[in-house]
């Protein structure tokens, strides 16, 4: 007997058991690789089960066994380009290993959306992945760790031994992004940070802070102005930098997308990148060696950060043991230079 998809009913463990002439409850354990099934039978049973084409019930087995077998992922805004290749790294992790993934946006606010609360308490997902470095988080995000949710967090490090955090050392990167513009022989440094709440914001001007004072250069906060990560806080941020005299040889910008706003506003004065200022950005989104010209950056591997947050999270569930010691992962930054920035001419 043959089924296909149309209008008559999909195949079910019945159909199976009547082709192969045993119950249902000896396919339900083939099935499921469960013990009670002679070899020959269970062989039959996917056999068959191959040629009706059926698939199991994914929300009838949920009610068996408990498990939904699906992520949550909490993700700021989805549609900020900066998460595409993370969200590729956890798909990779999910499809090898059966896994769903359900995503949220958090808008940098769990407490307030209660999208986690939700997500938990209806048993829709069996563990989380949480992206996002907003401070106003931690107390919320601890509470999800002492009460044994399983989950990974992304762009934020914990000391609680429990916790499983995936993070880049982004004082290192603000660092490296600034000493490569001391190393062209800029000294008037600009920064354009992202929101100051936010962990990655702060420990980038911090790594800003270390390399002008490892070179002898004083802090002017003149050259600081902060911004949101959003495009057109870099493109306001640079303009006001423009307007100040003296005005910066070299800006620092806190993530690509401002950064992009900087390269918009630098030419819409008039001004040459990296002739009359050199530009660093963070990230290396795709579309950064793509500009005008392209950005000189600092390189976040995403797509790792993704995966591996995933694989971790999913061997935490596979095992469906109580987690004692948790894993956690910090990335080396790498600049990647390209032709924003050159070495500077006073004259």
């Amino acid at each position: 007997m043959k089924y296909r998809l149309g209008l008559i009913a999909l195949p079910t463990i019945k159909d199976i058991a009547r082709e192969v002439g045993v119950s249902p409850s000896v396919v339900s354990r083939a099935l499921n690789n469960k013990y009670g099934v002679k070899e020959s039978t269970r062989q039959a049973i996917l056999r068959v089960a191959k040629e009706i084409g059926y698939h199991p019930n994914a929300a009838a087995r949920s009610l068996v066994t408990r498990r939904s077998e699906t992520i949550g992922v909490i993700i700021p805004d989805i549609s900020e380009p900066f998460y595409s290749r993370m969200i590729k790294g956890m798909e990779y992790i999910a499809s090898k290993t059966g896994y769903t993934l359900l995503f949220s946006n958090s808008y940098e606010s769990l407490e307030q959306s209660k999208v986690v609360q939700k997500m938990v308490e209806a048993q829709r997902v069996e563990g989380l992945i949480i992206v996002g470095s907003s401070r106003k988080e931690r107390e919320y995000i601890q509470n999800l760790a002492d009460k044994g949710t399983p989950f990974v967090v992304i762009e934020r490090h914990y000391s609680d031994p429990k916790m499983n955090c995936i993070w880049i050392d982004n004082v290192a990167g603000g660092y490296i992004a600034t000493k490569h513009l001391i190393e062209c022989g800029h000294t008037r440094i600009a920064h354009i940070t992202g929101d100051l709440d936010f962990e990655v914001a702060a420990e980038r001007f911090e790594g800003y802070k270390r390399a002008l004072e490892e070179a002898g250069i004083g802090f002017s906060p003149e050259l600081i102005v902060q911004g949101a990560f959003v495009w057109q806080d870099g493109y306001h941020g640079m303009k006001t930098l423009l307007e100040r005299n003296p005005r910066c040889t070299a800006v620092f910008v806190g993530n690509d997308v401002m950064a992009y706003g900087a390269l918009q506003a630098i030419a819409e004065a008039g001004l040459s990148v990296p002739q009359d200022i050199s530009v660093v950005g963070f990230d290396d989104l795709e579309f950064s060696s793509l500009t005008n010209p392209p950005l000189t950056t600092v390189r976040q591997p995403r797509y790792e950060m993704g995966r591996d947050a995933a694989k971790i999270l999913v061997e935490r569930l596979k095992s469906n043991s109580p987690q004692d010691k948790g894993m956690k992962i910090c990335y080396p930054p790498e600049i990647i230079i390209r032709r924003s920035t050159t070495v500077y001419n006073a004259d």
